[in-house]
């Protein structure tokens, strides 16, 4: 991928990212009803949706979440995008071992706290998210 194809792709992955970010943010804030709910059937791992979410700790939890991960697509957006498409090896490399760490601890809590299918989709995560810094043809 050309450094410019990687930076539109980065923008528009990051920018979805970010409304979903959004999403969770809200839950902490909403009744975990109607679009919530849909949304929590999609999002959580093995179809439970907010099933046990519905209390003042979860709901903290939802909008904590929301905030980080909005934070690292704002990273991804605003950092990650332009870094690239300038050649930045620094911005790259560091990007892609943001996004390692992101996937080892978030991967390995899940598995601790006993949802250990939280790993597939975080698997699939990864590789939307580095696919593009990994393939991007590197400016001398």
């Amino acid at each position: 991928m050309s450094p410019q194809a990687t930076g539109r792709y980065i923008r528009i992955v990051g920018c979805f990212s970010i409304f979903v970010a959004i999403l969770f943010a809200l839950a902490g804030v909403n009744d975990f009803t109607g679009a919530n709910d849909i949304f929590f059937h999609l999002a959580s791992s093995g179809g439970n949706g907010v099933a046990g979410l519905d209390t003042p700790e979860a709901k903290m939890a939802m909008a904590i979440a929301g905030g980080v991960f909005a934070g690292l697509m704002a990273m991804y957006v605003f950092i990650t995008a332009p870094g690239v498409e300038q050649g930045s090896e620094l911005i790259r490399k560091g990007s892609i071992t943001t996004f390692l760490v992101w996937f080892s601890v978030d991967s390995a809590a899940s598995v601790a706290t006993g949802n250990a299918p939280n790993v597939i989709p975080n698997i699939i995560f990864l590789i939307v998210y580095l696919t593009p810094l990994l393939l991007v043809k590197r400016t001398a």
